[in-house]
């Protein structure tokens, strides 16, 4: 066990998130005995904070800032000197710094505000936060291609639907989601309940007078569902709203098992703007292995099907560091995707998540060529005039590095863009599904979670349904 003692401070958590970057969480323990492994001090009298590392009682490391009486330069100097002190120690590289929300632009944008030019976020970035000079040009471009899409109307609202069922379920996945065959009794009473809370939660926003925004359906497997119950959806949507008239409309038709021509003209017959088909990976042994009943010809065949359809907006999920995937693979799998030449490509690293079969494996793997096959994924996207428009970070991660959507000109998904950045409340509907209220006049957001689980979710839709209404009325 890594044995941690703290003197002078109780940053605790923020001080476990540091170490956990370096190792696992189950190896970290706090301890007020005098024998430690690691010692973190705060004088608030001589103004300094120091991380001290032991080797059999041997002072080997230590690690020494300044401070001012700001709580805020107090914490973030426990957490460098932890981190300065554990990449000397370990010889690990943390491109991210101190760094570990899933927002790292918003800090860019609070730069923006200042006035702050490039030179002077990239210095605050590095100087601040302890970013790689890399990860800190990344954020400040992808800040700046998001910008324009961040005005802010208070009578605009976006959606999100989520649809949890799947063909199966990956061992990489924690949202929920549930097989679809074996289950019908179970999607009619979510189709019954989910148009329920379509039409009472549209009928109050348009009553009130707002504008839907954007609407994404996810998941789980939106086309999981069968043409006829995926119709009876966008036909309640339509009840109530304009869909044509709807700025953006992604539909996640992520599996390639879970697509076929008949649910694609559903689709697309309501005014489906945006659809993702996710291979996460175009090497077929790879896709065994992670509980995927499909191919990478699969992929290739369903995707040319939307393109005949009419689709021209067609976004791709990868994922890097997958079981068993080395940089020859995710070079295979980038070069199948760039020759389809979708419109916009999502880079995922691969995070272990609590709820995953992964996790319950006990599955600890660290791989070492990730940052390199990360690099072939992004080099490959702007090799094909794509640049990173949004971003956002994980916990668990196999390697500590970012997921990034890439598109070509002009085809950003805003909906992405509004969920990192939160400059603008999203109404959810489903199991599961948050609603995100914004407050900005007070910068605060209240979410309101629907049930996970889905009987629940069935029995008690009237509860969901009551509590995201008067939570939305809120917003007056």
């Amino acid at each position: 066990m890594i044995k941690v003692k703290l003197n002078g401070h109780d940053y605790r958590y923020e001080l476990f998130q540091i170490i956990s970057l370096f190792y696992n969480k189950n190896e970290i323990e706090f301890t007020d005995e005098y024998k430690c492994s690691f010692e973190s001090t705060a004088d608030l009298n001589e103004l300094f904070v120091e991380f001290k590392i032991y080797e059999d009682d041997i002072l080997t490391i230590n690690e020494k800032v300044n401070i001012t009486y700001d709580k805020k330069n107090i914490k973030n100097a426990i957490k460098i000197t932890a981190l300065r002190a554990l990449k000397r120690y370990t010889g690990s590289n943390i491109p991210w710094g101190i760094l570990v929300g899933i927002r790292p632009t918003k800090i860019v944008h609070e730069c923006f505000k200042e006035n702050l030019n490039n030179e002077e976020i990239l210095n605050y970035l590095i100087s601040n936060y302890e970013l790689s000079f890399e990860k800190a040009n990344l954020v400040l471009e992808v800040a700046k291609n998001e910008s324009k899409f961040l005005t802010y109307n208070e009578k605009n609202i976006s959606l999100y639907i989520d649809v949890p069922f799947c063909p199966t379920r990956c061992i990489y996945c924690s949202f929920t989601s549930t097989p679809v065959f074996g289950n019908e009794f179970l999607i009619n009473g979510y189709i019954e309940a989910i148009q329920r809370e379509i039409r009472e939660t549209l009928r109050f926003l348009t009553a009130k007078g707002f504008n839907i925004d954007r609407i994404y359906i996810g998941g789980g497997t939106p086309t999981a569902l069968s043409p006829y119950n995926l119709d009876k959806m966008f036909n309640e949507l339509s009840n109530h709203i304009d869909l044509l008239r709807v700025k953006e409309i992604t539909v996640e038709a992520g599996r390639p098992d879970s697509i076929d021509e008949e649910k694609l003209k559903v689709i697309k017959e309501y005014g489906c703007s945006r659809i993702s088909i996710n291979p996460q990976t175009m090497n077929d042994d790879t896709l065994k292995r992670i509980g995927r009943n499909h191919t990478s010809k699969d992929v290739i065949e369903k995707y040319i099907l939307a393109r005949n359809l009419g689709f021209n907006n067609i976004n791709m999920d990868v994922i890097i560091g997958l079981l068993g995937e080395t940089k020859k693979d995710v070079e295979n799998t980038m070069k199948k995707i760039k020759t389809l030449s979708p419109e916009s490509i999502t880079i995922h690293t691969m995070a272990v998540k609590r709820a995953s079969v992964l996790n319950e494996r006990g599955y600890k793997n660290k791989n070492i060529e990730t940052d390199d096959m990360y690099s072939i994924a992004s080099d490959s996207c702007r090799s094909i005039g794509m640049y990173p428009y949004y971003m956002y970070r994980q916990k668990n991660m196999v390697s500590p590095l970012e997921n990034v959507g890439y598109c070509k000109k002009d085809m950003e998904c805003v909906y992405n863009i509004q969920m990192i950045a939160e400059n603008i409340s999203i109404a959810g509907i489903g199991p599961g599904a948050i609603t995100k209220l914004l407050y900005i006049d007070e910068n605060r957001i209240e979410r309101v979670a629907n049930v996970k689980d889905i009987r629940e979710y069935i029995s008690r839709i009237d509860e969901m349904i009551d509590k995201k209404i008067k939570a939305l009325d809120t917003l007056f």
